[in-house]
């Protein structure tokens, strides 16, 4: 099979898939998301409850992922400079 008819299925099988999900997870309010839009601002000073959230309540966890990709992304980059060396 070609390479350009597997992407198209996997495109579409992808597809399928998001929307499957999205229709069976229509937004609905929960009790964290009721807590962190009613409590962002108090708690942080932040108007928008995405910033609020990224930088106070979740600030080292943001920070850890991001020194972990940068780690990751560091020993890919030396693992695959390992073999052209001579």
């Amino acid at each position: 099979m070609k390479r350009w008819v597997k992407a198209l299925l996997m495109m579409i099988l992808t597809g399928a898939v998001l929307t499957v999900y999205l229709q069976l997870h229509q937004a609905t309010s929960s009790p964290a998301t009721d807590f962190y839009l009613n409590n962002s601002l108090p708690d942080t000073g932040a108007a928008n409850a995405v910033t609020g959230i990224y930088l106070n309540y979740r600030l080292y966890d943001t920070l850890f992922e991001t020194l972990l990709l940068l780690v990751c992304a560091a020993a890919i980059i030396h693992l695959s400079w390992r073999g052209t060396r001579r």
